[in-house]
């Protein structure tokens, strides 16, 4: 797993509450929040968090960790070095 996507994964570990090893790249992010709520306080935490922006088109086609974690990575700034 790539730094970004370490770091994406440990930010959703500690928003859902549940272990970084519950938060595997094929799973359901329904199987993770059960609710429309928690998904939209969720999404808010994230795009703070890693300075991105996702909107409600971006939300329909994401259905497992990996497809979040692909999308936040792709447009995250770029790391200075």
């Amino acid at each position: 797993m790539d730094t970004k996507a370490h770091r994406i994964t440990t930010k959703l570990a500690q928003i859902t509450r549940r272990s970084v090893d519950e938060i595997r790249s094929e799973r359901s992010l329904r199987e993770l929040v059960h609710d429309s709520f928690a998904l939209v306080e969720m999404a808010v935490e994230l795009q703070e968090e890693f300075g991105v922006h996702m909107t409600g088109e971006d939300f329909a086609t994401i259905v497992t960790v990996n497809d979040l974690t692909s999308l936040i990575s792709a447009r995250m700034p770029a790391e200075p070095g």
